[in-house]
C-alpha cells in the first residue's frame, strides 16, 4: 500500500475519531439537569467522566497514529573538525 493511500487513511479515521469526540461532548453539555434536582446532578456528573474517559481514550489514539506515521530521523550531524 502506498505511503499516500495509508496516510488518507489515517487522516479520514483521525477526523472520524476528532467527530465522535466532538459529538459526545456537545451532547454532554446539551444533557445539562435543573440545577435543584441533585439525583439528576449526580447522574450527569457520572455521564460527564464517561465522556471525558471516552475522550481520553480516542485522543490517545488519535496521538498514536500520528506518532506511528511520523518518520523520526534519528541521525547526529557532526560538523567538520
Amino acid at each position: 500500500m502506498s505511503e499516500e493511500k495509508k496516510s488518507v487513511e489515517n487522516f479520514e479515521n483521525e477526523i472520524k475519531l476528532m467527530d465522535l469526540i466532538y459529538t459526545d461532548m456537545i451532547e454532554a453539555l446539551h444533557q445539562r439537569p435543573d440545577e435543584n434536582d441533585i439525583e439528576a446532578i449526580r447522574l450527569y456528573i457520572d455521564n460527564i467522566r464517561g465522556v471525558f474517559n471516552r475522550t481520553i481514550f480516542r485522543i490517545t489514539e488519535i496521538k498514536n497514529n500520528l506518532q506511528k506515521d511520523q518518520k523520526l530521523k534519528h541521525e547526529t550531524w557532526n560538523p567538520p573538525a
